[in-house]
């Protein structure tokens, strides 16, 4: 079976039309959806473009696989994903944002992965981008990178059964869009109205105008992305491996498009604090999309509401693609609920896992950059979202969704929620240590961040500023 892993960054779950919203078009993932499954209860357990890729990558978070923040590179002593695939018969490939080092990728530089076409850097302008295929580079392709990206995705697929046409292969699609800058999309995906985006009543209302026409802009590139998972899912029925491959659809992390008063980190008229757009606790930042469809097993147009992480992809997908785990992978196999049956029985290394998910921001966003969202850890349940600073600078939070569905009103101080405190305390508790989280006893270094081991990406760029 044939591996195909697509997904953007920073779409957040309700960006969708699947999950019920009425005012993005998104087709193409809609019918897919109808002919798989949507898992309502995906989160990005830690909200933030590096650390999910390197979880994504190893299956491990990141105070074990090294990429505490962005600007880090992975550990390379422990097993990843693509190479665990590589080694058990798969041809890999990563095309898009890679976002966990620098090209050339050489073999020792690209994980496991055979094949890499990744652009260089990572900026907010999507078109005419430059890009390294392995060691080979850089090259600049013109058009939408979102474009340019399926161009090189349906090429690898082609070239590949052509090639190799009794080996499977695992695909990993990264897009950057909708990302800011959200105005940077091929003109024919505009057409959406300011006027008829419905906002969320945690955007403050000094703040709903210029919201919705940021939001006007991320709703088109999100019809942009659909366009091009359009083009992919033909290309594979086209090639005749529709039947036999498993695709998925997801995030790395959701954005706040304003919601609870979150600008961007370029927003310098506002608080630092409120500059992040994600790594946050919140709904708008952790929640994010997950579709798969899987011919034969998952059943046509089914729903589930188990609860689901970044650590649990990486163990899910060799569960479903027949191949041992490695030791050390910290998340679970949760691939007999994709085929519609019941979810794992929890372990000691996953308390709670099926009605509550680890959540964490580990440092500041970028190393220069201030205190940003803070160092925190959070559990999320099917009615709690709680959450607790490392230094105490904010919370701890405590939103009962169940009255409190937009998370406007923090309970963590009130008599009346003094239990359920407690209660998420100890679930906070469990997860920490059956995780190994040395969150609040481990060494930390200068900038306060955790001291374990961790390597700059890109040694140079930050050669006077400390790792930790």
């Amino acid at each position: 079976m044939n591996l195909l892993f697509v997904f953007s960054d920073q779409q957040r779950y309700t960006a969708l039309g699947a999950n019920g919203n009425k005012v993005v078009q998104t087709p193409n993932l809609d019918s897919m959806a109808a002919q798989g499954m949507v898992c309502d209860n995906m989160f990005s357990n830690h909200p933030l473009c590096s650390p999910f890729r390197a979880i994504l990558l190893t299956g491990r978070y990141g105070f074990k696989n090294g990429v505490i923040d962005n600007e880090y590179e992975p550990f390379r002593n422990i097993p990843t994903l693509p190479g665990t695939l590589s080694n058990a018969g798969y041809y890999t490939g990563h095309i898009g944002i890679w976002h966990l080092g620098h090209g050339p990728y050489h073999d020792d530089n690209r994980y496991g992965y055979d094949y890499m076409a990744a652009v260089e850097g990572i900026g907010g302008n999507y078109f005419d981008q430059l890009y390294w295929e392995n060691e080979v580079g850089p090259t600049k392709r013109e058009g939408w990178t979102p474009t340019v990206e399926t161009d090189l995705a349906i090429n690898f697929m082609k070239q590949h059964k052509s090639a190799r046409p009794n080996k499977p292969f695992a695909l990993f699609l990264s897009w950057r869009p909708p990302h800011w800058g959200y105005s940077n999309y091929p003109k024919k995906y505009s057409g959406y109205n300011p006027e008829d985006i419905d906002l969320p009543g945690n955007v403050p209302e000094q703040m709903a105008d210029f919201a919705r026409k940021e939001i006007a802009d991320y709703y088109s590139c999100c019809s942009g992305l659909d366009d091009q998972m359009g083009r992919l899912l033909d290309a594979l029925a086209e090639l005749n491996l529709e039947e036999d491959t498993l695709v998925c659809y997801s995030s790395d992390h959701g954005d706040h498009l304003s919601s609870h008063g979150y600008g961007k980190p370029m927003d310098a008229f506002m608080h630092w604090s409120l500059r992040g757009s994600k790594g946050t606790p919140y709904d708008e930042s952790a929640h994010v999309p997950f579709l798969i469809r899987w011919p034969g097993k998952t059943p046509a147009g089914s729903r589930s509401d188990v609860h689901m992480g970044t650590i649990d992809i990486a163990p899910s997908l060799l569960g479903a693609c027949g191949v041992t785990a490695p030791e050390g992978l910290q998340g679970r196999d949760i691939s007999s609920v994709w085929r519609g049956e019941k979810a794992p029985v929890e372990t000691s290394l996953t308390p709670g896992a099926n009605d509550s998910v680890y959540l964490m921001n580990m440092a500041n966003g970028w190393p220069r950059r201030p205190a940003w969202m803070g160092d925190w850890r959070g559990v999320r349940t099917s009615r709690y979202t709680y959450a607790r600073w490392h230094k105490h600078e904010q919370g701890p939070w405590l939103f009962d969704r169940e009255h409190d569905p937009l998370e406007m009103h923090n309970i963590a101080h009130s008599k009346s929620a003094r239990s359920t405190v407690e209660e998420m305390e100890v679930r906070l508790h469990r997860w920490m240590e059956a995780t190994g989280d040395p969150f609040e006893y481990g060494k930390r270094g200068p900038l306060g961040f955790l001291d374990i081991g961790q390597r700059w990406a890109n040694p140079e760029r930050y050669k006077d500023v400390s790792t930790c």
